[in-house]
């Protein structure tokens, strides 16, 4: 099975947390973006319609205090006789408010006009003895009380915005009107009084007639200018006051403030382009970057070094049965030793490694005897070899087993192995990796003594006590077997058993149910 593409843990681990703390400084950033943009959004919309709404009350107080001006004219007027200085005085008085001041008869006759002559462009003259007939005038002679115009475009050639006041004598006769005019096109009192309150960032102020003509614009080339089609002035020129974000007619994005100033019908817009909001934007962005690298740094460390403590004891493991697979033999599972604090790594420590001792003891263990294996015996013997370990090895061989089998059976036969192991095993409860199932019905017993007569004495214990107890046949059975001594100058498991195999082989070939010793130099038969 290939595992080439496959991505290691560790890594795993380490994207998931990276993604996992970019992902949550992406969402604390966006939070954080989206909450001052939002602020921000709200902060310029109500400032621009509290700009909006200052200016039209200033307005509507300047138009009120104009209007009891005319009215104090007219009331002067109608009680005597002013002449071309008196008005001229009253103008003077109000220059600040009107541009010009004039007196008509009933039918609309210029009686008295300040200053003498009015005249815009290529408009014609305006001058005393002249009768107005423009439809505001004509207006205000038929309603006979104070009159505030729309916006129109007067004999004079001057864009303008007309206030009236009636004229009445002592005797309650109606006597005409005095009248002062605003200059849309020139400075006015609507001018003044918004260049005095103007705001920096790219913010302005325009204002609207009642038919969204631009009767006010920072810039002059948007004078006259019909934006009825632009959405907040069809709000307000319909009367009403708000906020909201707008692009204009010219595609441009604003914050907007709206207020309907009620006097004259005029509709003040305030706004605010809504790019003045990157710059803190991109501040924000920058800052929340700065501040936040080191503890994402931090994390990522600790990320690291968690991710570590995870998989690296998993990767132990991991290792640990890569390599009793690829062995295919005995694997000493009290090598794997794993210390971690995380649970459920402890937890799958201890199973596998539970689960490693239930899989060496099958593995070790002949299924039929319930002995070690000769796997296991291999793998002891090239221990005690590497290690020089001093040891004896008894090789035993049941006596005409084959004649067993044939006359009792081979479930009998069974009976006798596993009788034989019960009594090899009996000799030495305590021993561990001693007893062995060398193949059939051969057997090994391991000895950890280098004296050959201590391993003489318990070969022939065993051979003695087989001899005299009822085996599974019925009757006793017999052993042959070979004693050696393994010596420090053996290179291989297979010198040993050589020696071993060639004692009981003396054994069975003088009479059998008999103890052969090897040594180095001579045989001893007994």
């Amino acid at each position: 099975m290939g595992f080439g593409n496959k991505i290691k843990l560790r890594y795993a681990i380490g994207i998931l947390v990276i993604m996992s703390v970019i992902l949550t400084a992406v969402v604390a950033w966006y939070a954080s973006m989206s909450t001052l943009k939002r602020s921000l959004t709200e902060n310029y919309l109500e400032s621009n319609y509290t700009y909006a709404w200052k200016l039209s009350l200033s307005i509507s107080a300047l138009v009120g205090h104009m209007q009891q001006n005319l009215i104090a004219i007219g009331e002067t007027f109608g009680k005597s006789t002013l002449n071309q200085i008196d008005l001229d005085a009253w103008r003077a008085a109000n220059n600040k408010y009107f541009n010009s001041l004039f007196i008509t008869d009933a039918n609309g006759v210029i009686q008295l006009i300040s200053p003498a002559v009015v005249q815009f462009n290529e408009g014609n003259p305006v001058k005393a003895n002249m009768k107005v007939e423009s439809e505001a005038v004509q207006r205000s002679l038929d309603l006979k009380k104070p009159f505030i115009s729309e916006p129109y475009k007067a004999l004079s050639g001057q864009r303008i915005l007309l206030m009236t006041a009636p004229i009445f004598d002592n005797a309650g006769q109606y006597q005409g009107m005095v009248a002062g005019t605003i200059y849309l096109e020139s400075d006015n009192f609507i001018k003044n009084t918004i260049n005095d309150q103007q705001y920096a960032n790219g913010s302005y102020v325009y204002v609207v007639d009642q038919k969204g003509r631009i009767i006010f614009h920072p810039d002059p080339r948007r004078i006259n200018d019909n934006v009825i089609e632009n959405p907040i002035v069809k709000k307000v020129v319909s009367g009403k006051s708000g906020q909201g974000k707008v692009t204009n007619t010219e595609g441009h994005q604003f914050f907007a403030g709206y207020a309907y100033e009620r006097n004259t019908g005029l509709g003040i817009i305030s706004q605010t382009p809504i790019s003045v909001i990157n710059e803190p934007l991109e501040s924000l962005f920058k800052s929340m970057i700065i501040q936040s690298l080191p503890l994402l740094l931090v994390i990522l460390i600790l990320a690291w070094v968690l991710g570590s403590m995870i998989t690296r004891p998993i990767n132990k493991l991991a290792k640990f049965s890569e390599n009793a697979l690829r062995e295919h033999s005995f694997v000493p599972y009290k090598s794997l030793k794993i210390n971690t604090t995380i649970f459920e790594v402890d937890y799958l420590y201890h199973h596998i490694n539970n689960y490693f001792h239930l899989l060496n003891k099958q593995i070790q263990i002949d299924g039929l005897t319930g002995l070690y294996n000769r796997k296991t015996f291999d793998s002891v013997m090239k221990e005690f070899i590497a290690k020089k370990v001093p040891f004896s090895l008894i090789l035993l061989d049941i006596d005409h087993f084959k004649k067993v089998n044939d006359t009792y059976g081979h479930l009998v036969g069974d009976e006798v192995l596993r009788y034989l192991a019960n009594m090899i095993k009996s000799i030495s409860a305590s021993c561990e990796l001693c007893f062995f199932r060398y193949g059939g019905e051969e057997f090994v017993i391991l000895t950890k003594s280098e004296n050959l007569d201590m391993a003489f004495d318990v070969a022939e214990k065993l051979r003695m006590k087989i001899a005299e107890t009822t085996s599974p046949t019925g009757k006793p059975i017999t052993v042959s077997m070979g004693v050696t001594l393994a010596s420090f100058e053996d290179q291989s498991p297979g010198e040993i058993i050589s020696r071993a195999d060639e004692a009981l082989y003396e054994s069975k070939t003088t009479g059998r149910n008999k103890t052969t010793i090897f040594n180095d130099k001579y045989k001893i038969i007994v």
